[in-house]
């Protein structure tokens, strides 16, 4: 139990696949069960990178993502690609624990024309306290995007190891598995952010909020060697896909894009 409690208290790291990361994530066309008779699919996929460093005061990382989302209808305010830059981490101190990440996400218009507005800045923060010292419950309160506009919801966190490997539990936002030596983990939790946008003609500051319920299930087939990355691979689904824009012909649109399967690889050093 003592050992138990030990590994508990110790900040663990995202993945084991070294410093620095690039990911690549595709997903199947979005066959969206709008009624709009000139619908079309809505095609998405994911370019990231980022950097980690794991020490013994926590985990400090910068990522960087790339997000087409091509949506074919209407005359959205936004040109479908979403950048997003953040600096974050996690630490714990004694009973606490401490999750942060802040930056900056936007169209490419907003970059492209140096045109900013207040909705460019974005971030999460999440915070926790153990019950006890060798206690695997906590209690919290986290702050995000994940469920639309930024608001606050209560967290509960428990984190346990037996044999069959490393459970965590995050509710209501994530529950993960991950098999000894992190070969393979198993992954359900919600996504969801903010993008700032801007419109071609830079007349409509807006944003797009895009959330979805993402199962994944990866595995390690190496780990890194010298000069060779970690390789990492995955399938999974999103599920009840949503996304909120501005449209200059319609104003608002909260349409729901449905369901996807998608692939991951993850190469890491």
């Amino acid at each position: 139990m003592a050992l138990l409690a030990a590994t508990l208290a110790l900040p663990r790291a995202v993945q084991a696949s070294g410093d620095v990361y690039l990911l690549y994530r595709q997903w199947q066309p979005y066959d969206w069960p709008e009624n709009v008779p000139s619908a079309a699919d809505v095609t998405r996929s994911q370019r990231g990178l980022g950097w980690r460093q794991e020490s013994t005061a926590g985990v400090l990382g910068v990522d960087y993502d790339y997000q087409p989302l091509r949506i074919r209808i209407g005359e959205p305010a936004h040109n479908g690609h979403l950048h997003r830059l953040t600096v974050g981490g996690q630490w714990q101190y004694r009973l606490y624990r401490v999750e942060a990440r802040a930056g900056v996400a936007g169209t490419s218009n907003m970059f492209k024309h140096q045109a900013f507005h207040n909705d460019v800045v974005n971030g999460r923060v999440a915070m926790f306290r153990a019950l006890s010292q060798s206690s695997p419950l906590s209690l919290g309160v986290g702050g995000d995007h994940r469920f639309g506009s930024f608001r606050w919801l209560p967290r509960v966190r428990w984190e346990y190891a037996n044999d069959s490997g490393h459970w965590l539990a995050d509710l209501p936002v994530m529950l993960r598995w991950q098999s000894h030596g992190e070969r393979w983990q198993l992954r359900l939790e919600r996504k969801g952010d903010r993008w700032a946008t801007l419109d071609s003609a830079r007349q409509v500051e807006s944003a797009l909020y895009l959330q979805e319920w993402r199962a994944e299930l990866t595995y390690r087939i190496r780990r890194a060697r010298r000069f060779w990355p970690s390789v990492v691979v995955g399938i999974g689904a999103s599920v009840d896909t949503r996304v909120q824009y501005q449209d200059l012909e319609a104003g608002t649109l909260d349409l729901r894009l449905g369901d996807a399967l998608f692939g991951t690889i993850r190469l890491g050093w």
